[in-house]
């Protein structure tokens, strides 16, 4: 059940199992607003409470989880492609894809595996994709907590020429009380964004939320 706080600041109808904090809600519909997506991609389906915003605001998206079972409510998403596997095998072909292709990808959301090498593995992936004629803006979540905020941090981010700024506190996390995470740092998006030529990409994380935009004046904030 939503607070009426929740129901000033979010359309209800987007507003449903999202496991995030209001800031981190509020930010990613900002994002999508501005972005207005052709493609987007979401690493991490769950119960698809930020699936529904970003298929709302997106032409077309790719959604990528583990658990076949996220598959369930697909014909809610009519515009939305479910892979479903590991992620570190299913999303390279669909970004070798987007790359050949004349779609473009303006958004992609990190929020898959909270292990440190699963957390690079996705990013590496992610930032292969080179923008083409608008900027690419990728949220990385909960890069407040320690072992995922290390995954980030294992990325060669000045190797990427197209890499034009990270933020890894583009969202600030939280110190949690909760019985099951009591003591654990958890939320906050990263934010990145990348151009070759006049094009941009931007790789941001949800409750700790890191930034990082490209373009030929590079600035990198780590």
């Amino acid at each position: 059940m939503t607070s009426a706080y929740e129901d000033v600041l979010f359309d209800p109808v987007l507003n449903q199992n999202w496991h995030m904090q209001f800031s981190e809600r509020a930010a990613l519909l900002h994002v999508l607003s501005r972005l207005k997506p052709e493609v987007s991609i979401e690493i991490g389906t769950f119960q698809c409470g930020s699936l529904r915003p970003i298929a709302a605001a997106s032409k077309r998206v790719f959604t990528f989880d583990i658990d076949e079972n996220q598959h369930r409510i697909s014909p809610l998403f009519p515009n939305v492609t479910f892979v479903t596997g590991d992620s570190a095998v299913t999303l390279p072909p669909i970004i070798d894809r987007l790359n050949y292709g004349r779609e473009e990808v303006n958004f992609i959301l990190v929020d898959g595996s909270h292990e440190e090498a699963g957390v690079t593995s996705d990013l590496l992936q992610c930032v292969r994709y080179i923008p083409k004629r608008r900027p690419t803006m990728i949220l990385a979540h909960d890069s407040a907590n320690p072992v995922v905020r290390a995954g980030m941090l294992n990325v060669p981010w000045n190797d990427f020429p197209h890499v034009h700024t990270v933020d890894l506190d583009f969202v600030p996390g939280m110190l949690y009380d909760r019985p099951d995470i009591n003591g654990q740092i958890w939320g906050g998006a990263r934010g990145h964004s990348d151009a070759a030529t006049n094009a941009g990409w931007a790789c941001f994380a949800y409750r700790t939320l890191r930034a990082i935009t490209t373009s030929s004046a590079r600035k990198v904030c780590l």
